[in-house]
Order: structure tokens, then C-alpha cells, then sequence
């Protein structure tokens, strides 16, 4: 009998770092990573969690900080499971900072690496640049050749259009798809879209999907 596949599921966000002490975040909480991890466990599946620091204090998983630790603990978990799922419902930022400013009686100054932010200034300029989309490099950068089940998470009139765009993209198994407004839950694939009544049958349909994989 064939060994079961190695399912990875990345959840929280990233820490996008602002100054020495400072960041930015997504009110991410892993609820979805820790609710399919319950779901596999009554199937027979055990799955490894991946966790910001700001996710589900409580849970065990392994944790990263910041985005650069995110992709350092996925391209080790792909190095020794390459034909694994990789099941990424974390929210992982598109920018990265670029620059602070310091704006302060007319004058400006850009801030230096690892400085903390002073206190008294006029305004703060936070600059971003595109740090481009993790997902995309799960199988040319770190190697994976199992597969991959992305997320989109956007308004109801375009979740759909995304998610499937997204799953040609990146050849994943398939998308999640979830509304801003909380209407639109649908597993998206190369068939079209499989919608689910709520949120709970939505995740109870995924990890179904998932265990299958």
C-alpha cells in the first residue's frame, strides 16, 4: 500500500517589518489551517502546521515571523517532502517596505536599517515595493512537485474569476475561494467552481479534498 502524501498548512500572516520594533500584519488567525488539521485528524490524516507568531498562540505548529522565515521553513519542509500537498491559507504580503520617511519642520529623512522610528514627527511615509507572489515559486524556486491548493479571498463579483486564473497559474490541485462579504465559498479547478452552503461545509468540502489529493 502507497504511503499518504505529506500535507503541509501554512496559515496567519507574515510580519512585514517597519522599523526595529515595529510592523505591519493582517489580522490573520489560522482558524482555517487549524479547522482542516481537525478535519484530517477525524479522516486518519495528519497534516504539519505552519503558523505566523500572531496565529493561534495556543496551537502546536512550527512558527515563522516575517516572509523571509516563511519561505525559509517552506523550502525545508519541500526539501524533504517534495511530493507533498502544500495547502497555503496564509496571507502572505504582496509588498515588502521599501522606505520610511521622517517628515519634520519641512524636512525629510529616510530612516536606516534596523533604526527605531523617533517619536515627534509631522508625518510618517511608509514606502512599498511588490515583493511578488509566494505562491508562484512553490514548484520552480523550492521544488515541490505534489500539489497545491492556493486561496483567494476577494469580492464576490471577481473571487471566482481569481481563484480559477490563480489555479492555471500555478497548476494547483485547486482554489479556495471565499468572499469579502462572507456569500461565496467555492472549491475552484480545472471543472469550474463546487460551492458549499457555508463556511463550515466549505472547510468540511476541502479537507475532503485534500485527504483525496
Amino acid at each position: 500500500m502507497p504511503a499518504e502524501r505529506p500535507i503541509l498548512l501554512v496559515g496567519g500572516a507574515p510580519r512585514v517589518p517597519v522599523d526595529a520594533i515595529r510592523h505591519l500584519t493582517v489580522a490573520a488567525t489560522g482558524a482555517t489551517a487549524l479547522a482542516l488539521a481537525a478535519q484530517l485528524r477525524e479522516a486518519g490524516r495528519q497534516a504539519d502546521l505552519l503558523l505566523s507568531l500572531d496565529a493561534a498562540p495556543g496551537a502546536a505548529a512550527a512558527r515563522y515571523r516575517d516572509r523571509d522565515g516563511l519561505e525559509e521553513a517552506l523550502a525545508a519542509w519541500i526539501a524533504r517532502h517534495a511530493d507533498g500537498c502544500v495547502v497555503m491559507s496564509a496571507a502572505v504580503n504582496d509588498y515588502r517596505v521599501a522606505q520610511v520617511e521622517r517628515w519634520e519642520a519641512g524636512e525629510v529623512r529616510a530612516l536606516r536599517a534596523g533604526e527605531k522610528l523617533p517619536s515627534g514627527a509631522d508625518e510618517v511615509v511608509i514606502r512599498l515595493r511588490p515583493a511578488g507572489k509566494l505562491i508562484d515559486r512553490l514548484r520552480p524556486d523550492f521544488g515541490l512537485r505534489g500539489p497545491i491548493v492556493g486561496f483567494k479571498y476577494e469580492d464576490a463579483a471577481t473571487v471566482l474569476a481569481s481563484a480559477a486564473a490563480l489555479c492555471r497559474r500555478v497548476g494547483a490541485a485547486c482554489v479556495a475561494a471565499n468572499s469579502l462579504c462572507g456569500t461565496v465559498h467555492a472549491l475552484v479547478d480545472e471543472a469550474g467552481a463546487e460551492p458549499a452552503a457555508d463556511r463550515a461545509a466549505f472547510v468540511a468540502q476541502l479537507a475532503r479534498r485534500i485527504a483525496g489529493l
